[in-house]
């Protein structure tokens, strides 16, 4: 059985609808996007979404899965992945952590980044 990615792409998970509505689709590691749900169904505050976002587009510009930067920040993986999606609250230990594996400060990963390209 195949799902369907959100760009519109085949990928071979299936994907799962829930009574409530909602659909998880497999992401591909390689996309960065908004978190679609909030966790428990409580509201995303912007500067979570902020730093999901750009936790993700750091760890996928430097070419690290969630496993690599997870145990450069001696976090577990699934920690990793569900602050990337913005479901879990993250304590100002765990972002200095994640933060120091970049070589960063905290107020970097909350500040809006981009990547150029070429």
């Amino acid at each position: 059985m195949t799902g369907q990615y959100s760009t519109g792409r085949a990928c071979p998970a299936k994907t799962l609808s829930y009574d409530d509505g909602y659909t998880l689709r497999p992401a591909a590691s390689y996309f960065i996007g908004e978190p679609e749900r909030p966790a428990y169904g409580n509201p995303v505050c912007e500067p979570a979404r902020q730093l999901a976002k750009n936790i993700r587009l750091l760890r996928v510009t430097h070419g690290w899965s969630q496993e690599t930067l997870a145990e450069l920040a001696g976090l577990d993986r699934t920690f990793v992945g569900a602050i990337e999606r913005a479901e879990r609250n993250i304590t100002l230990a765990s972002a200095e952590k994640i933060a120091k594996a970049f070589g960063l400060s905290i107020v970097d990963l909350l500040t809006p980044c981009t990547v150029k390209q070429g």
